[in-house]
C-alpha cells in the first residue's frame, strides 16, 4: 500500500548509535519506521537477505496490516561539488505496534549466536527496545538524545543501586565477620608451652644474654643455631624437617622450633647442641665474664 500524505512527520532518531528513520501519519497518529533502516541496524548488510526478510514482513497475514509504503525524502543524491540533494524515495515502513511481533519472528538460532553473534546481541536489544523508544519518538516533544540516553540512564541508575547494595551488605557481613574472630579470640585457651619448650627456655635466654642479644630478636639466636646444626650434622636438612611437620599436621608454615621438638630424633641433637655451647662459655656457673666472642669460636 502507497500513502502519498503530506501531513506525515518524518524524523531521523538515534537508537544505540544506529540511525532509524520515524514516521507519523497525522491523519491516524500511527507511527512508523522504515524496515530496510531497521535490519541494517540489527546487522544485516547483505541486500538480498535484507529483502527476502522484508519480503517476509509485507506477505505475513498479520505483520503486513502494518506495513505502509511512504514516499519519503532521503539523502542519498550527491552532487558533484559534494552538495547533498534531498530525493523522495518509496519505502517501505511498518508500524509501532506490528514492529515487536515482526522482530520477534526473526529467530536467534544457536547457529546464530555462535557464527554471528554481534548480530544476535542487535537482534536481542531491537527486540527488547525498538519499539518502546520508537513510540517515544513524538511524544511529549522528547528529543533524540532524550530518548536515546534514558534507557541508559535508567540502566545506570539500576547498576548503582546494585553496586551500593552489595557494598553495604558486605559491609556488614565484613563486621559481622570480624566480631565473630573476636569473639573465638577471646573463648581460645592461651597457648601452652611444651615441657621441652619451657626447659630450652632459660638455655636460650644465657646465650642471648651472653653475647648480648636484645630482648625480642630470638630469631638472631636461633638462625645461629640453625647453622650450627646443619655444620654439625649436614646429613639432617632442617628445611625438611620442618616440610614434613606441616604436612603431617596439615599445616601451610610453623615455627622451625615446633618442627624440631616433633622429630624426637633431631630434637635430642639440638638439645645436645645447645647444651654443648653452654658448656664451652661456662655459661651454667653464674659468673660470665667473657664478652667478646662469636657464637662458634672454638
Amino acid at each position: 500500500m502507497t500513502n502519498n500524505n503530506t501531513a506525515l512527520q518524518v524524523t531521523n532518531f538515534n537508537f544505540y548509535g544506529d540511525e532509524l528513520i520515524a514516521l507519523k501519519d497525522n491523519t491516524t497518529g500511527e507511527i512508523y519506521t522504515s524496515i530496510n533502516s531497521v535490519l541494517r541496524g540489527i546487522g544485516f548488510s547483505n541486500k538480498d537477505q535484507i529483502r527476502k526478510r522484508r519480503e517476509k514482513w509485507i506477505n505475513d497475514v498479520v505483520i503486513s496490516k502494518g506495513v505502509v509504503k511512504f514516499n519519503i525524502p532521503t539523502q542519498e543524491v550527491v552532487a558533484k561539488n559534494d552538495t547533498t540533494l534531498f530525493d523522495e524515495k518509496d519505502t517501505y515502513c511498518i508500524s509501532q505496534h506490528k514492529l515487536p511481533l515482526a522482530l520477534a519472528k526473526i529467530n536467534i538460532t544457536p547457529k546464530m549466536k555462535q557464527n554471528q553473534s554481534a548480530l544476535a546481541s542487535k537482534l536481542e536489544l531491537y527486540q527488547d527496545k525498538c519499539a518502546d523508544v520508537l513510540a517515544s519518538v513524538f511524544l511529549d516533544n522528547k528529543t533524540t538524545d532524550q530518548i536515546t540516553m534514558q534507557p541508559i540512564l535508567d540502566t545506570l541508575n539500576i547498576f548503582t543501586k546494585t553496586v551500593n547494595d552489595t557494598l553495604l551488605l558486605l559491609n556488614e557481613r565484613m563486621s559481622k565477620l570480624e566480631e565473630s574472630q573476636e569473639q573465638v579470640k577471646k573463648s581460645l585457651p592461651k597457648k601452652r608451652f611444651s615441657y621441652w619448650s619451657s626447659k630450652m627456655f632459660p638455655k636460650y635466654q644465657l646465650l642471648m644474654d651472653y653475647f648480648e642479644i636484645p630482648t625480642g630478636k630470638n630469631g638472631i639466636l636461633y638462625q645461629e643455631l640453625y647453622k650450627e646444626f646443619h655444620n654439625m650434622y649436614p646429613d639432617i636438612e632442617i628445611n625438611q624437617v620442618v616440610d614434613d611437620y606441616c604436612y603431617d599436621n596439615g599445616l601451610d608454615s610453623c615455627f622451625t622450633l615446633d618442627a624440631i621438638e616433633h622429630d624426637k630424633t633431631v630434637r635430642k641433637l639440638f638439645e645436645s647442641l645447645v647444651d654443648g655451647l653452654l658448656e664451652k662459655y661456662d655459661l651454667i656457673s653464674e659468673n660470665v665474664t667473657v664478652r667478646e666472642k662469636t657464637i662458634f669460636d672454638d
